[in-house]
């Protein structure tokens, strides 16, 4: 299955070589073109002789970057990405291109006072240990500035739902992927964008090279702020951080969804932004399209097949009307 393959998959912030393989493998014989930039963004060029619009979403998942080692063989580390600091302490891991196994420690709860119990997680005092039993030997599996990951397995989870890591940026890669497979009139650009993690850098110089008439961003999300709420069907953004999405773009995709009876809701979010941020600014009618997923940025995630699936049939007619 594409989506296991995509999440079982490394990208941290430029370290997307990984799925970046894996998503030119699968669209090669659906596009016209594939251009890798400066960046590390894979751009699709699908030709078509309508509008232009561009179609984005995300590579790299959260994880952290070695920073140093301590006399005991174990090793520090700080984040890359919004990682939810509460759920990294005792998780599996993977260092570098060796793929070192490491565990995420942390002092027993057995161990801790009330006052240790009642505080917030510090990743200073967490390390990772890879059964080195000094530094001298640590040092002969990583080096400094060898990037973390964790290591959760991808599977169905009941009848209708997935879990693995990185759900929030592979589920939006593999609806992008599923929808070149299909023509139309629409000059398609599919960008997947590197180092969204860190300041949607790739989107950003994405969005100086490439001018649309219209752009969707895709991304994994929470439904009105409730990660609870899936198997309702995409979301679409009216507002999304400093973006206001365009309403005849919104307004035309809910045509569609009730037209064809495929659900989807509606989401204003003025705390966070993502690569819409940049394409915007080109003066591209801008919708962000997320699909619900349960506990982001963390070591797993859940998401619905269902909603998965919606997402694609409600895009996909949006852009065969164009």
């Amino acid at each position: 299955m594409l989506l296991e393959k995509l999440c079982n998959s490394v990208a941290l912030p430029s370290y997307e070589d990984e799925v970046r393989d894996l998503i030119k493998s699968s669209i090669k014989d659906f596009v016209d073109e594939i251009k890798v930039d400066r960046m590390g963004n894979v751009v699709a060029h699908k030709k078509g002789n309508g509008k232009t619009v561009i179609l984005d979403a995300y590579m790299d998942e959260v994880g952290f970057i070695i920073t140093a080692f301590n006399d005991d063989g174990t090793l520090k580390f700080t984040t890359l990405g919004s990682v939810d600091e509460k759920s990294i302490p005792c998780k599996d891991v993977i260092i570098g291109d060796k793929r070192i196994n490491g565990v995420i420690g942390f002092k027993a709860i057995h161990l801790q006072g009330k006052k240790e119990r009642e505080e917030n997680i510090d990743i200073e005092k967490l390390s990772i240990d890879i059964g080195a039993k000094s530094k001298e030997e640590a040092k002969k599996y990583v080096s400094i500035g060898d990037y973390v990951s964790f290591t959760s397995e991808f599977s169905k989870l009941g009848n209708k739902l997935v879990k693995g890591k990185a759900l929030d940026s592979r589920i939006p890669c593999y609806i992008l992927i599923e929808l070149l497979k299909e023509n139309y009139n629409a000059d398609i650009y599919a960008i997947f964008s590197a180092q969204k993690q860190v300041g949607n850098r790739g989107a950003i110089v994405s969005s100086y090279n490439k001018k649309s008439d219209i752009t969707i961003v895709f991304e994994g999300g929470l439904s009105k702020n409730n990660d609870n709420l899936i198997d309702k069907g995409p979301s679409l953004s009216r507002i999304d951080g400093n973006v206001v999405c365009n309403s005849d773009v919104i307004n035309d995709i809910k045509t569609i969804g009730e037209k064809e009876g495929i659900p989807y809701d509606i989401k204003n979010n003025k705390n966070k932004g993502n690569s819409g941020d940049s394409y915007v600014e080109n003066g591209s009618k801008l919708v962000t399209v997320s699909v619900p997923c349960k506990y982001m940025n963390s070591a797993i995630s859940v998401s619905s097949i269902d909603d998965i699936e919606n997402t694609i049939k409600l895009i996909r007619g949006y852009l065969k009307s164009l």
